[in-house]
């Protein structure tokens, strides 16, 4: 559970930009619940696991190194303590001692406060995969790196396109937007929201002025909108 977990928390992890911090992994211990983020401002995603807490506390690891340890040690129970500015990793006959980045430089992020709408994850799944393909992948034209997800009478439709192609795809029936203004979500985001959703899961969505949250089981998925 840790390992895919991590790995979850990674993809939205960058080794770009000009904030160090930004290439770590932040775990947040409060009683058993850990939540471990992984954001390049633009994408943040975050994943709750229920483990045998001790005591509450944050530490940023650099993502790909506590991956590759955790991914390396045998299975079984994994225990992590941190202290000053080190990360202890102990499993079965395994030891590591990881340097941990400044957790004070790591950004905020809130909790989504809008009431969430829901759709069927199988069906959203297949939608994404028929429109997401027909989006840019040039930042150049960012309005074309998205997909426009507007409220029908009966449901919504999703739209993409990179001014070649166009790809529209309609959902009767699901009131994911249901009241809502439409919005252009970055294609990576949903890319990466279809490979979360297992069979039948529910996604639930919360908006904001800004963002958009998606929440299957114990992960979220905030994206920042294209305007």
């Amino acid at each position: 559970l840790l390992v895919e977990g991590l790995n979850i928390a990674s993809k939205a992890v960058t080794n770009r930009g000009t904030l160090p911090v930004l290439h770590g992994l932040r775990l947040d211990l409060s009683g058993n619940t850990l939540v471990i983020t992984g954001s390049d401002l633009d994408l943040t995603i975050t994943v709750s696991l229920e483990v045998g807490g001790e005591v509450n506390g944050v530490a940023v690891i650099p993502a790909k190194l506590l991956s590759d340890v955790v991914r390396a040690v045998e299975p079984g129970a994994v225990d992590i303590t941190a202290e000053d500015t080190n990360l202890h990793v102990i499993a079965g006959r395994s030891e590591f001692s990881l340097r941990t980045i400044p957790k004070d430089e790591y950004p905020n992020f809130d909790e989504p406060s809008s009431t969430p709408v829901t759709v069927n994850g199988a069906n959203l799944v297949k939608a994404l995969e028929q429109v997401t393909p027909a989006a840019s992948s040039d930042d150049s034209r960012p309005i074309l790196t998205g997909v426009y997800m507007v409220a029908e009478k009966d449901g919504f439709r999703l739209v993409a396109t990179d001014s070649y192609r166009l790809a529209v795809r309609d959902m009767p029936g699901a009131s994911l937007l249901d009241g809502q203004e439409p919005i252009l979500v970055p294609s990576r985001a949903l890319t990466e929201l279809s490979r979360l959703i297992v069979g039948e899961d529910e996604v639930s969505l919360y908006l904001s002025e800004r963002d958009a949250s998606f929440v299957v089981k114990n992960v979220r998925m905030t994206t920042r909108l294209i305007e």
